[in-house]
């Protein structure tokens, strides 16, 4: 049984026989068939039933590793039980190594997550903001005309506002396409032969991130549209196109 990142590397499935040179004891190489691939997140392993070892090396059962699982109320307990082991040589526990790794991931992708957000509102600001003062300036007679014949300035702000931030609803499911792609990515980089990372996209990221940009987009636009609040009708109307 492998772990899918081993599979990969050594280009097999489920079926498929491959020769396992053991390093120890008759140092034999033998073929074995793959009949398992799992996911495995903490290192890259390759895993045997251990009657079937022993069978295949012809030798008494050996056990070099246990694995244990137990509350953090049985702890002390499990100490005082091993201390009367005289051949352990010795402990690992994973609870502590997992929360230190988990701290040091959470520092280390918040802090790229803090500087790809603000880089991302920056980009949408300047995008928006840009989108609106060129749509103000290739529509600033069609506005005035609209204000000379009774409209309010809040209806000739709809049609400026609502257009950008229309374009900017539709752009989201590409955004979120585009987002996934670079988080996989990302996160294959992250990856080596001591860990790796899944890629877990919840429905709340994309939320976020549309809510976001949907707020820089907003206050974009409305930047520009005290811009067009201040504008001179009569001197707007008399601008030759």
């Amino acid at each position: 049984m492998l772990t899918d990142r081993l599979a990969a590397h050594l280009d097999v499935r489920v079926g498929d026989t491959l020769d396992a040179k053991f390093l120890g004891g008759r140092q034999e190489t033998h073929s074995l068939i793959v009949t398992n691939i799992i996911a495995q997140y903490f290192g890259i392993g390759a895993y045997m039933d251990l009657d079937y070892v022993n069978g295949l090396l012809r030798q008494s059962p050996r056990i070099s590793v246990i694995n244990v699982s137990l509350e953090d109320t049985q702890v002390l307990e499990l100490h005082a039980r091993l201390k009367d082991i005289p051949n352990l040589a010795s402990i690992v526990m994973m609870t502590d190594t997992r929360r230190s790794f988990s701290e040091t991931i959470e520092e280390s992708i918040g802090m790229i997550n803090a500087i790809y957000i603000i880089i991302a509102l920056l980009i949408t600001i300047g995008v928006t903001y840009n989108g609106a003062r060129i749509q103000l300036s290739e529509r600033s007679r069609e506005l005035a005309s609209l204000r000379i014949l009774g409209f309010t300035r809040s209806e000739v702000s709809y049609i400026l506002i609502g257009e950008t931030m229309l374009l900017a609803v539709l752009a989201q499911p590409l955004g979120w396409w585009i987002g996934t792609l670079i988080a996989a990515s990302m996160f294959n980089s992250f990856s080596s032969d001591l860990y790796n990372l899944p890629l877990v996209m919840e429905p709340a990221v994309y939320a976020k991130a549309s809510f976001f940009v949907l707020l820089a987009s907003f206050g974009s636009v409305m930047l520009v549209r005290r811009r067009l609040d201040k504008q001179n009708l009569v001197s707007v109307m008399k601008v030759r196109e």
